[in-house]
């Protein structure tokens, strides 16, 4: 059975680096209102940030793009961030886990994003509907 999620938040801004700051100041203030601790809410803040840079990145070609971030908590006090965009369709969660024991000379630039959302959250999820790729991060208060 799917948890009914509260909604909190929603935030639209274009898909801009210049939007970073807002997504972020929106989302932990509504994640410091459901009670997360700064620990918390400093992991929170690096896997939003570090998805929305990659979206603007990486998806967003076109100049009217915006990015959609919601969030809210279940019946248990989960936090949920949903991030959606109308990019082309990316599953970050089918990429390889990158090899973190290799030297840094030995690795491929980048492929470290998607590895340190999933370490620094309680789950990530990926589906594409109705042309929009929608990511939700997964984060409990403890």
């Amino acid at each position: 059975m799917a948890e009914s999620i509260h909604t909190l938040c929603s935030i639209e801004l274009p898909a801009a680096l210049e939007s970073l700051p807002g997504f972020t100041a929106g989302i932990t203030e509504c994640a410091r209102e459901a009670g997360f601790g700064e620990h918390k809410l400093s992991a929170m803040e690096l896997a939003l940030e570090e998805t929305i840079v990659n979206i603007i990145k990486y998806s967003s070609s076109s100049p009217d793009s915006v990015i959609t971030a919601t969030c809210g908590t279940d019946d248990r006090d989960v936090f949920y961030i949903t991030i959606i965009d109308s990019g082309p369709p990316f599953d970050p969660l089918k990429k390889d886990r990158p090899d973190t024991s290799a030297g840094i000379d030995d690795r491929p630039v980048g492929g470290l994003g998607i590895f340190f959302i999933k370490e620094m959250t309680d789950g990530v999820t990926y589906t594409r509907e109705a042309g929009k790729n929608i990511l939700t991060i997964k984060m409990k208060k403890q």
